[in-house]
């Protein structure tokens, strides 16, 4: 499966005048018969760390979906 990494939206929760206090990945998904798309929030830190990489960015994006698949209760 690709993860395409389709935009970077900054959240400021405190007002547009302070720095901002999350990034918002989204991503849309390729290569399987099953789709994936949304976007995932990460943190101050979490973004600095991997701005101007995208494959450190995407690597976040795929954390987090293992991150939710693993811990999502399964319906009968």
């Amino acid at each position: 499966m690709n993860i395409i990494l389709t935009g970077i939206n900054f959240n400021y929760a405190n007002g547009l005048n302070a720095a901002y206090t999350g990034v918002n990945l989204n991503f849309n998904s390729s290569g399987t018969t099953y789709n994936l798309n949304g976007y995932i929030t990460v943190t101050n830190d979490q973004y600095a760390t991997a701005d101007g990489d995208s494959a450190k960015l995407t690597d976040l994006i795929k954390q987090q979906i293992i991150t939710n698949l693993n811990s999502t209760t399964p319906t009968a």
